[in-house]
């Protein structure tokens, strides 16, 4: 027992590696344990290792380890993977008696990006009133509100996402506290999340910045984009647990940039999307270029899947005459790249800026843009900072930041083409009418790149 409970204490404290060592000496000699499969399945889980989560849990359960935490861990497995019928018929047997709040916390995540908003939010208010401190439960609700631009109430429940085991960056630069709108005293305001999220936040700096002067700590490869975009001292360490900066910088207060929408972005009419960030473009010809990102990255395969659009289908959009493609994308594409190739279309690759570490050296390239295509990535987000025409493809159910319907309210230069599918079967019809836009501006039919 004492191997047991100094696992669960590693595993409770996010020591996974160690953790693991010893759940798997343990594995060794239980092999046919199923509350030691489980556990073990729900830290692969945890740690997104879905393949390895389902096969330990799916197990556990086939010997007869059916408790509800259990079954709605391999719900939210198969979810991450990608396969949402199994994970609905897990997690609706989780909930089938009397589920904990945790339980309903789970289950409503089946629901956020599926367009399925009311009743995420009708699940998440019942988890709440189970358990009115379950960090899920408030962080789901917060994604449903958002999603469908219920700003007021959805950025008061986003801030739950920065509570111990959540999904966004609590840092406590320099012990010093949360800001709370107080005027004229320096903050540091620090970036979270994806690269992608960090640059939309961004957005929200100008804002703060009349009342305040700021610091901001970013990621890395954002640090030369902000310092050249704002003025302002910047640290690359974001991703550094104890900064050196913070103990030796004067400021008052910190405050993660997402936190900063509860501030600045209580209603629509309150997004200015306009340009923020500030480069200079790449020289280029005569010739308009058009700069294509065409598969997502991320670590969970349901979601790389659910927002890539494979470039071989793109021939509509290729086939335009006098243009240059460049590529944007920063995945390994070459195969790509070679059979689009091999098929006579030629997209430049211009890998020293679309794949640079430094994001400034990407943002000079998208800059050259006269417009960008693309599916849900970090380049719709760069160029929309940049003001740059972008069109991105977007699943039927995307990601709230591009809203349940209309357009994206962050940047002015971004227009939407919704899949009208839930599946990949609908990304022909999508890819004909930006083909079908694309040459209509490209003829002189409309007088500039639409905008949303």
């Amino acid at each position: 027992m004492e191997q047991w409970d100094k696992a669960c204490a590693l595993h409770l404290k996010g020591d996974f590696a160690e953790a693991e060592k010893l759940y798997d000496e343990l594995l060794t000699q239980n092999h046919n344990n199923p509350g030691l499969l489980a556990t073990l399945g729900t830290m692969y889980c945890q740690m997104g290792k879905m393949g390895l989560a389902i096969c330990l849990l799916e197990y556990a359960v086939r010997l007869g380890f059916k408790q509800d935490d259990v079954l709605s861990n391999l719900g939210m497995a198969y979810k991450f993977s990608g396969q949402r019928e199994k994970a609905m018929k897990f997690f609706e047997e989780s909930i089938k008696d009397n589920p904990s709040g945790e339980v309903l916390a789970n289950y409503s995540a089946l629901f956020v990006e599926a367009g399925e908003d009311d009743k995420c939010r009708t699940i998440c208010k019942r988890a709440i009133d189970l358990s009115p401190n379950h960090f899920l439960a408030h962080w789901n609700l917060s994604l449903a509100l958002l999603a469908d631009g219920k700003w007021e109430t959805g950025w008061d429940e986003y801030d739950w996402g920065l509570k111990p085991g959540g999904l966004r960056a609590n840092r406590v630069l320099g012990g010093k506290p949360q800001w709370d709108g107080t005027p004229g005293k320096k903050v540091a305001v620090y970036g979270e999340q994806g690269i992608g999220d960090e640059i939309m936040f961004a957005s929200m700096l100008p804002d703060i910045m009349k009342t305040n002067p700021i610091l901001i700590e970013c990621h890395t490869r954002l640090k030369t984009l902000f310092e050249k975009s704002f003025g302002v001292k910047c640290f690359g360490t974001r991703e550094d647990p104890d900064p050196e900066w913070a103990k030796t910088e004067d400021f008052d207060y910190q405050i993660s940039m997402g936190s900063l929408g509860k501030f600045y972005r209580r209603s629509r009419a309150e997004f200015p999307g306009t340009e923020y960030m500030k480069t200079e473009p790449l020289p280029k010809g005569n010739k308009f270029r058009i700069g294509v990102s065409w598969t997502g990255g991320g670590q969970k395969l349901g979601r790389v899947q659910k927002r890539s659009v494979p470039l071989s289908w793109w021939k509509s959009i290729l086939n335009q005459k006098d243009v240059e493609f460049v590529s944007l994308q920063y995945t390994n594409c070459e195969e790509e790249l070679k059979l689009v190739k091999a098929l006579g279309y030629d997209i430049k690759t211009m890998d020293e800026y679309a794949k640079a570490e430094d994001y400034y050296e990407t943002a000079k390239l998208v800059a050259s843009c006269d417009l960008v295509i693309t599916i849900c990535t970090s380049v719709v987000h760069l160029a929309g900072a940049l003001g740059v025409p972008c069109w991105v493809m977007t699943p039927k159910f995307p990601a709230w930041r591009y809203q349940n319907t209309g357009g994206m309210p962050w940047y002015k230069s971004v227009r939407l083409y919704r899949n009208p599918e839930i599946d990949q079967s609908g990304w022909p019809v999508v890819i004909e009418r930006v083909a079908l836009d694309l040459e209509e501006l490209l003829h002189g039919k409309v007088k500039e790149v639409a905008y949303a």
